[in-house]
């Protein structure tokens, strides 16, 4: 039955053959803005239908959209669509809007659910208890009786769900953003406005992450997180709540990587296992250059992470005198002293005088020096580096098992996926 009709200030319906079931829904509803979809063969109906419900002093104000074609739902569908801009035209807002698709042909009729689906408005259907033909007619005159249902997009929002999912698959949390902004102009129930705007926070931690604000990403995910508890606590069934837990994770993982970091501002080894996931995202997306670019800076940050924890300095300024007497010479010879103290080392020349104090990282960069090189050498033919060819998947592969023959395995950072609907 039809839930709150005084609510219900403007309505587009479709024009059939029968007047009756036009009567009974504008009856019901009582709006005072009209847009009529008809056909060609049924505006003529449209006079009619106004006296019966002159009574009322209904509507105030209509419009007519005329089909040419009512059995072509592309023609259809196009001036559908014209009924939906007449009322954003008039200025009624989507609240207060019910579309019934009883009359007209069965093409009209699923042209304007389709036209109109996704806009906030309501529909309505006018069924009936009895029916001609022993039941397989049309609805008896008198027995008529109102169907109301909400938006579907509303209940399900399956498209949009679908886009959203693929987004953060693809960590595209950009696209996700303006996806969700759009999805938070409808009039949403409020748990399902809730859960969009919980999974928008995500979106907006993840995107601080993936650019290496750490602490932007730990205050937004920490919020969201803790809002998100108190969400599912309330309702179980919200839409998303599986998220939850890898939320929590990742503002774990990123407080562990603050207290160790103090605060993202010192070298740690969980930095170099956050950058080497970061790399495999953009890999994941198809992104090689931008991931072997990554697993580079992994590494330097491998050896400057590893030498900090030996030497207690970094590889821009290493004391000469820290520097072994087997090797000084020539790492004097290859790295001139900017201060007369001190030695800046690049990413080879860090891993060699790692080798030469004995740490694993330094013995595991020589075992592979060879392997090394030869991805280097597809690294320095990239657009991103010294060249203009495009890195690949084995590209990628090949010196990501090579860093992790030096580094050794790190602990893994996972994103929140979605589900689809």
């Amino acid at each position: 039955m039809l839930k709150n009709p005084q609510n219900v200030h403007a309505m587009i319906v479709s024009v059939g053959g029968s007047i009756e079931p036009l009567v009974t829904t504008l009856r019901a509803h009582r709006p005072t803005v009209v847009i009529f979809f008809a056909s060609e063969q049924t505006v003529e109906q449209i006079g009619a239908i106004k006296e019966q419900v002159r009574d009322l002093g209904i509507p105030r104000t209509d419009r007519k959209v005329v089909t040419a074609d009512p059995q072509d739902f592309i023609t259809c569908y196009t001036d559908a669509l014209r009924c939906a801009a007449l009322i954003a035209e008039l200025g009624v807002t989507a609240d207060q809007v019910a579309v019934d698709f009883t009359g007209g042909t069965k093409v009209m009729s699923a042209a304007l659910a389709l036209a109109t689906v996704g806009k906030g408005f309501s529909f309505a259907y006018v069924g009936g208890r009895e029916r001609s033909k022993e039941g397989r007619g049309v609805v008896i005159t008198g027995s008529e009786s109102i169907i109301h249902r909400d938006d579907p997009f509303v209940v399900f929002a399956v498209e949009e769900r679908r886009r959203l999912a693929l987004f953060f698959r693809a960590f595209q949390f950009t696209a996700a953003q303006a996806l969700i902004d759009l999805v938070l102009e409808r009039p949403l129930k409020k748990p399902d406005r809730l859960a969009f705007e919980l999974i928008g926070e995500v979106a907006q931690g993840y995107l601080y992450w993936e650019r290496f604000e750490y602490q932007r990403a730990l205050e937004v995910l920490g919020r969201c997180s803790k809002r998100w508890t108190t969400a599912v606590q309330a309702n179980p069934s919200l839409r998303y709540a599986n998220v939850l837990p890898t939320v929590e994770e990742n503002v774990t993982w990123l407080e562990g990587l603050s207290r160790h970091t103090i605060r993202f501002s010192r070298y740690h080894p969980l930095l170099v296992a956050d950058l080497l996931a970061n790399a495999d995202r953009r890999a994941a997306e198809g992104s090689y250059d931008d991931g072997i670019v990554r697993l580079y800076r992994a590494l330097e940050l491998g050896a400057q992470v590893a030498i900090q924890r030996r030497l207690g300095c970094s590889t821009d300024r290493v004391p000469i005198e820290q520097i072994p007497e087997t090797v000084r010479a020539e790492f004097l010879a290859r790295c001139r002293p900017e201060d007369g103290e001190t030695l800046k080392l690049p990413l080879e020349a860090g891993y060699r005088l790692l080798a030469a104090l004995g740490e694993p990282e330094g013995q595991s960069f020589e075992q592979q020096r060879e392997q090394f090189k030869q991805v280097q050498a597809a690294r320095n033919s990239s657009w991103l580096a010294h060249g203009m060819n495009s890195a690949n998947e084995t590209n990628y592969r090949h010196l990501r098992e090579v860093v992790l023959a030096i580094l050794g395995e790190q602990p893994t950072v996972t994103f929140a996926t979605l589900d689809e609907p």
